[in-house]
Formats: structure tokens, C-alpha cells, sequence
């Protein structure tokens, strides 16, 4: 197969079939060549044809220029480093704009608060005044009212009667001495100014509170004041530059489309290249198993084999047809049989005998075995016997047979046979001989 050109690899996978015979493996080459025909139309999607599948090729988009992908790619990474430029200008933009608003705000509050100062210390004079007159109120009135009955509890003494209470001294029981009586018009105002005293104390707290607070705001508001105000940026430079931003955007996205057509396109054409080699692949494989499969198909290399080992056997035949003198046999390579070019289910049943015993000395002679067996020999008439015995003492006297055993039904045991001839008679199961075979 290797001489006929088939492909040593798979010469190697064809080979362990071979023992199942040729045809075995020629079938089993065929089978792989419809498997690759198969591949090449799942590839193709169209019907194996030889002269179609030596020169199909996939479809495949126009070329966008070599340099067009590279190019396009460029162009959007110069993009992306403005757009990422733009984007830090305008962050550091906004940035100064929140924080002047944020300090703008500040501004305001401060000095919303800061501006009530005069407001709020001129109400906490007069709050202060007020209090104080309530306070004096209170005062008065607490003397009037004169004393308050003690809280401590008292106790009658079980001797006597008298009104015992604890002595704030030293807590013993001393004698309870009445209060002198309470005016009670002044213990009423009492609870009156005493409430205004304290609603007019809280007052004043939440004034100096608030007092406070808006002579913390002036000073922050100084402190802003001389640290320098946040200068905000140009409304109209941060509109424009938001406006060009935008537009670069909208480039770079019209950029990642292209870039997305062409990558399509490249991988589209790349894809047909590759279906193009898989394909051009595949109709390699059927052309490399439709030869193996030719090699080993019966006009192949089994013929060509069959043809070589015919030879020795048609040219053995056409020897003993010289020696014998019966019909010239002949086996074609369709291992017909001929005997003086008729077929071997034409002759008679003695030719066929003949034809047989021509065929058993040339398998004998070119085995190297050198034995001859042949039964029935009795089918032959007297003429055809003797040309058999004469044409097998020959072989014997020149060494291309050693043995050969004769077997017969004859009415008597033969006479006057050749020297290198033995006659063994069998009759009731007993065997008796007439002769030696003198040849090795």
C-alpha cells in the first residue's frame, strides 16, 4: 500500500483489519472514506463531490484593509485618554462649584445668624430687667406671707398632750410652737411671681444661649472672611466642556461599533479560512481511503498478490499438461478453472478427476511437501491409469515427489508396475502387498 502512495498513517489504522482478510479491510477503508465524506459535508453543508470539494472554498467578507483594525483601535484609545482628560477637568470643576455653594450657604447661615445679634442682646436686657422686678416681686411677697408651715410631722405626747417635733438641731423631740398666721392674698402672688421669676430665668438662658451662637457665627464668618471665599468656576467653560465630552462620547461609541464590525469580519473570515482547511482537510482524508480502499479492493493489491501467486501454479499446470498429455488447466484470477479453456462445470467427471489430480501435484510440489494423495482412481479408463502411473514415476525418479498414494477399486491387484511403484491389496479388512516403492 505504501508503494501505491496510500498514507502511512492510515496504512498503520488499516493494518490490524487486514487480519479479518482484504476484503474486511476494504470495506472497513470505505466506511472511513464515507465518514470523511460525511465530515466534509457537515463542514460545507453541501453534497461531497470530488471535483467540487478539490476546490470549495467558505464564504468570506471583504477584507477592511490590513491596517484598518489596528488603525480604528488607535483612534478610540487617543478617545478614551480625552474623555478620561475632560472627565478630570470637569470633576475638579464641579468640585469648586459644590464647594463654593457649600461655602455659599455656609456665608448665609453665618451671617443670618451673626445679623441678630443687636436683636437678640438688646431682648436679653430687657429680659434680664424683667426678671430682676420679678424677682423682687417674689421677694416681698415671700416676706408677707410670713412663714411656712414646717414639712417635718408632728406627734401629741401620751402623758401630757403636748405638740412634740423634731429639732432641727439635733433631731430630739422639743415642744411645736405655731407659726404666726399667713397672709394668705400674699401666698397666692407668691406661686404667681415665683412662676414669672422662672419662666423669665429660662428667657434669659436661651438669650445669652442664642447670644452666644451669633457671636460664634461673626467670628466664623471673619475667619471665612480673611481665609479667602472658594472662587466657583465659569458656568459657560463648564458647559462647553460637558458639551465636547458628550460629543467624544458619542465618537467613541460610533468607534466600539466599527471596532465590533470589523472583529465580526475578522473572525468571520478567519472562521471561512478555517472551514476552508477543514474542508480541503477532509476531502484529503476520502481521496487517502478511496485509494487505500482501491488497493484493497479485489483488482487491487489481493489481485495483483493473486496474480503473482498464479503464475507458479498456472506454469506447474501447464508442465503436467506436457507430461500427461490430458487437457491444459488453467486458474484465472478470478480463481475460475479452465481445462483447454472450458469450464470445470463443463467437463466430464474423469476430466474434473484429471483437472483435480493436476492441481493436488502442483499444490504438493510448490508447498514443499512433496505427498500426493488421490482417491478414485478406478474413474480413469486403462489409458488414462497408465498415463498417470507414467507421469508420477517420473516425478519420482527426479525427486519432485516423494509419496504419493494411489487408491482404486479394481478387479485384480495391477501387474508389471513400475520399480518405484508398491501394490497393497485390501480385501476383507486384510492387506497384502506386491511391491517396494524404491524412491525416497
Amino acid at each position: 500500500m505504501l508503494e501505491r502512495g496510500c498514507d502511512p498513517a492510515k496504512v498503520d489504522i488499516i493494518a490490524p483489519h487486514l487480519r479479518a482478510g482484504s476484503d474486511a479491510a476494504h470495506k472497513e477503508a470505505q466506511a472511513k472514506a464515507r465518514d470523511a465524506k460525511a465530515a466534509w459535508r457537515a463542514i460545507t453543508g453541501e453534497t461531497y463531490g470530488g471535483v467540487k470539494a478539490a476546490s470549495w472554498r467558505a464564504n468570506a467578507p471583504a477584507p477592511a484593509g490590513a491596517n484598518k483594525l489596528p488603525e480604528t483601535r488607535d483612534a478610540l484609545s487617543r478617545l478614551d485618554a480625552q474623555i478620561e482628560a475632560n472627565a478630570g477637568t470637569l470633576g475638579d470643576m464641579t468640585g469648586r462649584a459644590k464647594r463654593a455653594a457649600e461655602q455659599a450657604g455656609r456665608l448665609s447661615e453665618l451671617r443670618e445668624k451673626a445679623g441678630k445679634y443687636a436683636r437678640i442682646a438688646d431682648k436679653l436686657a430687657r429680659d434680664e430687667a424683667e426678671l430682676t422686678q420679678w424677682e423682687e416681686k417674689f421677694m416681698e411677697a415671700s416676706r408677707n406671707a410670713g412663714p411656712r408651715l414646717p414639712d417635718e410631722p408632728t406627734y401629741d405626747c401620751p402623758s401630757c398632750g403636748t405638740v412634740l417635733r423634731h429639732s432641727h438641731v439635733n433631731g430630739a423631740l422639743v415642744e411645736f410652737t405655731p407659726p404666726p398666721p399667713v397672709d394668705h392674698e400674699a401666698a397666692g402672688k407668691l406661686r404667681e411671681y415665683k412662676q414669672a421669676a422662672d419662666l423669665m430665668r429660662r428667657s434669659v438662658d436661651n438669650g445669652k444661649r442664642d447670644l452666644g451662637a451669633a457671636d460664634a457665627a461673626a467670628k466664623a464668618l471673619a475667619e471665612i472672611e480673611d481665609a479667602g471665599l472658594a472662587e466657583a468656576p465659569n458656568t459657560g467653560e463648564m458647559d462647553t466642556l460637558k458639551a465636547a465630552t458628550d460629543d467624544l462620547k458619542q465618537q467613541r461609541a460610533e468607534l466600539q461599533k466599527s471596532i465590533r464590525e470589523l472583529e465580526d469580519a475578522e473572525r468571520a473570515a478567519q472562521q471561512a479560512d478555517k472551514r476552508t482547511a477543514d474542508a480541503a482537510k477532509h476531502h484529503g482524508d476520502v481521496q487517502q481511503w478511496e485509494t487505500i480502499a482501491a488497493a484493497l479492493a479485489p483488482d487491487g493489491i489481493p489481485g495483483q498478490m493473486l496474480g503473482e501467486a498464479l503464475g507458479p501454479v498456472n506454469s506447474r499446470l501447464a508442465d503436467s499438461h506436457f507430461s500427461t498429455e490430458w487437457p491444459i488447466v488453467t486458474i484465472t484470477a478470478d480463481m475460475d478453472i479452465t481445462a483447454d479453456g472450458r469450464a470445470y462445470a463443463l467437463l466430464s467427471e474423469s476430466e474434473r478427476w484429471r483437472v483435480d489430480a493436476m492441481i493436488a501435484e502442483t499444490i504438493a510440489h510448490l508447498s514443499g511437501e512433496k505427498l500426493l494423495v488421490l482417491d478414485r482412481v478406478d474413474v480413469l479408463d486403462i489409458e488414462g491409469r497408465e498415463d498417470l502411473l507414467f507421469w508420477l514415476d517420473e516425478l519420482a525418479s527426479s525427486g519432485q515427489i516423494e509419496t504419493a498414494l494411489l487408491f482404486a477399486t479394481l478387479k485384480a491387484l495391477p501387474a508389471n508396475l513400475p520399480d518405484n511403484i508398491e501394490a497393497v491389496w485390501i480385501e476383507n479388512g486384510r492387506a497384502t502387498t506386491a511391491g517396494k516403492i524404491k524412491a525416497a
